[in-house]
């Protein structure tokens, strides 16, 4: 039985619409057969011949029609990073992951400095490419000791008079920001995040337990790529990962196989479930690119078998994209479709407050749509209700 209701209450004209044709809808709980129509930038009806008074169709038999892929940290590909690109090179990266299935991003910055960081933003703020929702800020609030491969000479104390001063001259372009809870300044900064509706997470963070837990419930929401970035779980000294898994706060996952063991991406989603997991890229400059050497957050970064590392072994970022991490996903955990793509999809909607338009089909919500087969190749994308990318 599909969710209901199956049409808009007013019909618009046929004039520039469309119809998916034969598809398999995808729905957070369940795989169902049927037709989806399209007009004006939303989802019309869906269901049995729902979309018979398209003008036009497209036939998708037996191909998955499942709502857009939502990437709440991507920094980069093709050979660019957010922090650094053209407003040319920001669409060709927004283009790169849109041909992926990915159709809302948060171009993800990392530390760097101040000045590299506002210009970065004016950037960002200038590009009109709809797949970007905003950004994610990823530093420079973070522990030293678990920096990764940010630049140690980059990482600042919180400071809630820098944070009011950087949102102010950017209303409403940071949609979330990523810090550890532990360090000096942090509840004030969070304060100041909270008041101008910034999402809090916590990561790149030595915290205990016991620090995580009064950062949750001084708002923080998620935990940025859990298991990655903080102390290793332990029996003694639970740390932010024992807390984000005893806690109902979102937590994201890096799922190439190399961030995090299959076995550890099982026990986040039967002690998480399904409701509060969130895939991510993590995608840097080199995704999309020949394996090499290339230069990342101004040292040599190596890939090899798809997985960027530091000269000296550490990992530093993913070449992942989403539609790989939920094929991934779906392997390690043997979980069903419906959930892997929730984790995509309604999941980082919820946590970005924008679920009443994206993250699920249903009627009234934007187009935004990734079509894919049974081996996660995507044939096409939607976005805004019209095809951005049809494989040839």
């Amino acid at each position: 039985m599909f969710p209901g209701p199956f049409l808009l209450p007013l019909r618009p004209s046929m004039v520039g619409t469309l119809g998916l044709v034969g598809g398999l809808l995808v729905f957070p709980d369940r795989v169902l057969p049927g037709d989806l129509w399209i007009g004006e930038g939303k989802i019309l009806a869906l269901g049995p011949r729902a979309a018979q008074g398209a003008e036009a169709t497209v036939r998708v038999d037996s191909l998955y029609v499942a709502p857009g892929f939502l990437d709440v940290q991507a920094n980069g590909a093709l050979g660019y990073d957010f922090l650094t690109a053209s407003p040319e090179a920001i669409a060709a990266i927004l283009d790169f992951f849109v041909r992926h299935g990915t159709t809302g991003v948060l171009a993800t910055l990392t530390s760097a400095p101040w000045a590299e960081l506002r210009a970065a933003l004016e950037r960002l703020r200038a590009a009109a490419h709809p797949a970007l929702l905003g950004v994610h800020m990823e530093g420079p609030f973070l522990a030293a000791a678990r920096r990764g491969a940010h630049p140690k000479e980059h990482l600042l104390l919180p400071s809630p008079a820098l944070v009011r001063s950087f949102l102010s001259d950017f209303p409403g372009l940071v949609r979330l920001w990523t810090l550890a809870p532990e360090l000096p300044g942090t509840e004030e900064v969070l304060r100041e995040l909270r008041a101008r509706e910034v999402i809090c997470a916590a990561g790149h963070s030595d915290a205990t337990y016991e620090e995580a837990l009064r950062a949750f419930s001084l708002g923080i929401s998620l935990v940025t790529h859990l298991f990655n970035g903080m102390r290793p779980l332990h029996h003694r000294d639970p740390g932010l990962v024992g807390a984000a898994l005893d806690s109902d706060v979102f937590v994201s996952l890096i799922c190439d196989g190399a961030h995090v063991h299959p076995a550890a991406v099982r026990l986040a989603a039967k002690l998480k479930g399904f409701d509060r997991l969130l895939l991510i890229s993590d995608a840097v400059a080199p995704t999309g690119l020949p394996e090499g050497v290339y230069v990342l957050f101004g040292e040599q970064v190596r890939v090899e078998q798809g997985i960027p590392r530091l000269p000296d072994g550490a990992l530093a970022g993913s070449t992942l994209t989403l539609d790989r991490a939920v094929k991934n996903f779906l392997e390690f955990t043997g979980c069903s479709l419906p959930e892997a793509v929730r984790c995509v999809t309604l999941n980082p909607a919820r946590l970005l407050g924008i679920d009443d338009r994206k993250g699920s089909l249903a009627v009234g919500k934007d187009a935004d749509l990734v079509v894919f087969d049974e081996n996660f190749t995507v044939h096409y994308t939607i976005l805004g209700g019209k095809i951005v990318y049809a494989r040839t």
